[in-house]
């Protein structure tokens, strides 16, 4: 099948498998939450392309909605294993350095 073929959406699925990384059920959802969030919010097709101005709109995203569905904390914890999970991920291998301390203020200040 050729990627024409393919619907963006499977072509990002099949870079969420996970069974090489032995990854908990918990910790899948998630790559889930991080999925239907970059299907629905961004034009994303690779992972390997991913930047970390599309991880801060995940966290403006949670923001914005007043952190209803997830708290601030669980959000930065999703945000943290999405980077190990880019990193680790043989077929992505994608270095994100996304400052969480208090040395990133304006983004702290702009939420």
């Amino acid at each position: 099948m050729s990627l024409q073929e393919l619907s963006r959406f499977d072509v990002l699925q099949s870079q969420f498998r996970v069974d090489d990384l032995g990854i908990p059920p918990e910790k899948q959802k998630i790559l889930d939450r991080l999925f239907h969030f970059l299907y629905e919010y961004t034009d994303l097709l690779y992972l390997s392309f991913i930047r970390e101005e599309v991880l801060i709109q995940y966290l403006q995203y949670h923001a914005k909605n007043h952190f209803r569905i997830l708290t601030f904390s669980e959000v930065v914890k999703d945000l943290k294993f999405f980077i190990w999970f880019l990193k680790n991920k043989k077929e992505i291998n994608c270095v994100i350095e996304l400052d969480f301390s208090l040395l990133h203020i304006n983004l702290w200040k702009e939420l």
